[in-house]
C-alpha cells in the first residue's frame, strides 16, 4: 500500500472512529441521551487521576460535574495525554452511559481518536499500534490564557482578559459600609475602570501567574481537593456574579491555614486570599482609628460588635509588581492576656484577689483572625469602578 493510500485510510479511520454521523449534544444535554452513540461537547473543567484511572470532568469539578470521560488504566497509553485539554472546549465520541456510582452521564475512552478540541480534527490511531499520545499534536493557544514572556517577545498576541458577567457592576442596594471600606482601602492604589484587559500580565501570588486556570493553579501550588465546592462571592463592591472562591486547607507561607483561589467566570485565578483563624498572636492594645466595618471581603465577614475592631494595612511587596497586598487583623482589645501571677509567699494569702487582678489585666489585644489578600491592580480598578458614586 503506497503512502498516499495509507494516509487516506488513517484519515477515514479517524473520522469514522470519532463518529461524524453521530448526533451532537452538549455536556448538559448528555444525561437525556443515555444509551446513544453520540458526540458530547463542553468545557473540560478538570482532569483527575484516581488510582490510575483518568476522569475528565466537564462543566465543574467532581462531584458537581455535568458529564465525565473515563479512561481505564489499561487504556491510558492508547488515549494519550488528555491533561492538555484541561480548561478547553472538548468533544468526546462514544456511547453515553450512566455512571454506576452517581448515575451521571459518561463515555469510556479507549482511543485517542475519541477526543479532540471542539471544532478540530480528531487524533488518528496508528494502524497496528497504540495511538500516539495526544500531546504530539500542536494545540492552539487559549485566547484567555496569560501569554508567556516568549510569546510577547515573538510578536503581538491577544491580551489576557478578566471574564466578567454582563451585569458585573450591579445595583447599589445595601452594602454601603462595605463599599466605603473598599474605597478607603484601595483609593490610593488604583483608579476606577471598566477595562478588564490585562496589559502587563504578572504573578498574582508567588509562582502563580495572573489569570492561570484553576486546574493549573492547583497543580502549581500542589493543592489537593478544595475543602468545599466553589462558592460565589456576593460581597458588595466586588464585581457582581463574576467571582467565585475555592478554599483549601493546609499550612501556607506565613503560618496561614487556609488558601482561597478567587476565579472569574472563565475559571481564571484573579486573586488569592490566605486566612489564619486559629492565631494565638496579640498586638499592642491600640485604639481603632480607621473605623473599618468589613474584615474579609471574600467571605463578606464583618465585625458584629463595636467591641472588636478591624485593621487593614497595605504591605509593599517588591516581588509582586502590580499586586496590592493587604494584611488584615480582626482584634478583640478586651480579651484578657491571662498572665500568670508570680508565686505568693505564705504571708500574702490575704492579698490573693488584688494580686490576681493586677496580673490578668488586659495589656494587649487578641487577634481573632488574620488574612493576607493578593489583589492585582486590574482587579483593584474593577472594584473601585463598582464602588464609585
Amino acid at each position: 500500500m503506497n503512502s498516499k493510500l495509507l494516509t487516506l485510510v488513517i484519515a477515514l479511520f479517524g473520522l469514522t472512529a470519532f463518529g461524524q454521523q453521530k448526533p451532537n449534544y452538549t455536556d448538559t444535554e448528555a444525561a437525556a441521551h443515555i444509551g446513544e452513540e453520540a458526540i458530547v461537547t463542553g468545557k473540560l473543567a478538570t482532569v483527575a487521576n484516581r488510582n490510575g484511572m483518568i476522569y475528565l470532568n466537564f462543566g465543574d469539578r467532581f462531584p458537581n460535574q455535568t458529564f465525565t470521560g473515563v479512561v481505564f488504566s489499561r487504556n491510558v497509553e492508547a488515549v494519550g495525554d488528555v491533561a492538555q485539554y484541561e480548561g478547553k472546549d472538548v468533544s468526546i465520541s462514544g456511547k453515553i452511559e450512566a455512571s454506576p456510582k452517581d448515575q451521571k452521564p459518561q463515555i469510556i475512552l479507549n482511543s485517542a481518536s475519541q477526543i479532540k478540541l471542539a471544532g478540530a480534527a480528531p487524533m488518528p490511531a496508528k494502524p497496528g499500534a497504540a495511538p500516539a499520545p495526544a500531546a504530539t499534536a500542536p494545540m492552539p493557544a487559549t485566547p484567555s490564557a496569560t501569554p508567556s514572556p516568549a510569546d510577547r517577545i515573538a510578536g503581538e498576541k491577544p491580551k489576557a482578559k478578566v471574564t466578567l458577567a454582563t451585569n458585573w457592576i450591579g445595583n447599589r442596594e445595601g452594602g454601603e459600609m462595605t463599599r466605603k471600606d473598599l474605597a478607603k482601602l484601595f483609593g490610593a492604589s488604583g483608579s476606577a475602570s471598566e477595562n478588564a484587559v490585562v496589559e502587563n500580565p504578572t504573578e498574582v501570588y508567588p509562582g502563580l501567574p495572573f489569570l492561570t486556570s484553576l486546574a493549573t493553579a492547583e497543580k502549581i501550588l500542589h493543592l489537593g481537593s478544595p475543602e468545599t465546592s466553589r462558592t460565589r462571592i456576593f460581597t458588595a463592591g466586588v464585581p457582581q456574579a463574576s467571582f467565585a472562591s475555592s478554599t483549601y486547607d493546609g499550612v501556607f507561607p506565613g503560618g496561614f491555614t487556609k488558601l482561597h483561589l478567587i476565579t472569574d467566570n472563565s475559571d481564571q485565578v484573579v486573586s488569592v486570599l490566605l486566612v489564619d483563624s486559629n492565631t494565638q498572636s496579640r498586638i499592642p492594645n491600640e485604639p481603632d482609628t480607621t473605623g473599618y466595618h468589613t474584615f474579609n471581603f471574600i467571605t463578606g465577614h464583618v465585625r458584629g460588635t463595636n467591641d472588636i475592631f478591624v485593621k487593614h494595612v497595605i504591605v509593599p511587596d517588591v516581588t509582586l509588581p502590580g499586586v496590592v497586598v493587604v494584611d488584615s487583623l480582626l482584634v478583640d482589645p478586651t480579651a484578657p492576656e491571662n498572665i500568670a501571677p508570680p508565686p505568693r509567699s505564705r504571708s500574702s494569702k490575704s492579698k490573693t484577689t488584688s494580686t490576681t487582678n493586677i496580673y490578668t489585666k488586659s495589656k494587649t489585644g487578641k487577634v481573632l483572625e488574620r488574612t493576607r489578600w493578593f489583589v492585582p491592580t486590574p482587579v483593584v480598578n474593577l472594584i473601585l469602578r463598582c464602588v464609585v458614586q
